[in-house]
């Protein structure tokens, strides 16, 4: 994708976030509509399905797929470098916008609400869970063959609508999140050979640390 709709992107994801630093979330029409139209759909028998997806279903999820395709090598090595590359970047851009934006957590502004796990204590927006989970899914959908990223992707958006059926996200986190996600995961396929050539410096630096143990062992 050309640099200048990767940051047509952003922009959009920027002008989202001063709205929200604006009007707050309770502010734009339609995020409290949605939240309790989500929130307030809870099933008995699909609670504690969607409180292990929100819980479980960022890190237990997609570190394992990504140590999963280093190991595999070849097209999914490759996949997973670009994969950790937009995760570290989407980290970075994740906390910044928390602090910058510092926006409550729903229950922290409304009176009715359905809360299904323990109250997390940082900023709202955006959901980290929908940015990191986003980036993973689009990443996969731009590298991989569907049979591999379209499964995952489904992982993806379940884990983002339990974000807010639990009751800890405004709809607006999670949709921003992605929004920012796919700027991420462009971003971080466009500097594919940048990630690939930091990725050999330091498979040579370990090597040249490994054949050194083992020349230092022989001498012994």
């Amino acid at each position: 994708m050309n640099w200048r709709y990767i940051f047509a992107i952003y922009a959009i994801y920027i002008a989202i976030s001063i709205i929200v630093k604006i009007l707050g979330e309770a502010g734009v029409p339609g995020n409290i509509f949605f939240y309790h139209l989500i929130n307030s759909s809870q099933v008995s028998y699909l609670n504690p399905v969607m409180v292990f997806l929100s819980k479980y279903g960022r890190e237990y999820v997609w570190i394992p797929v990504t140590a999963a395709l280093f190991i595999a090598g070849g097209k999914y090595r490759r996949a997973s470098i670009i994969l950790a590359s937009a995760f570290i970047l989407a980290i970075i851009l994740g906390e910044l916008s928390k602090y910058s934006v510092a926006e409550p957590r729903p229950f922290l502004v409304l009176s009715n609400y359905h809360l299904l796990v323990p109250k997390p204590h940082d900023y709202s927006y955006p959901s980290g869970h929908a940015l990191i989970v986003g980036v993973g899914a689009i990443t996969l959908l731009l590298t991989l063959p569907y049979y591999i990223s379209v499964p995952l992707t489904i992982e993806a958006l379940l884990v983002s609508y339990s974000r807010v059926y639990v009751g800890v996200h405004w709809p607006l986190d999670v949709l921003a999140g992605w929004i920012l996600a796919a700027a991420i995961s462009f971003t971080a396929l466009k500097l594919e050979n940048f990630e690939m050539n930091v990725y050999n410096k330091l498979k040579d630096f370990l090597m040249g640390i490994s054949n050194s143990k083992a020349a230092e062992k022989k001498r012994i």
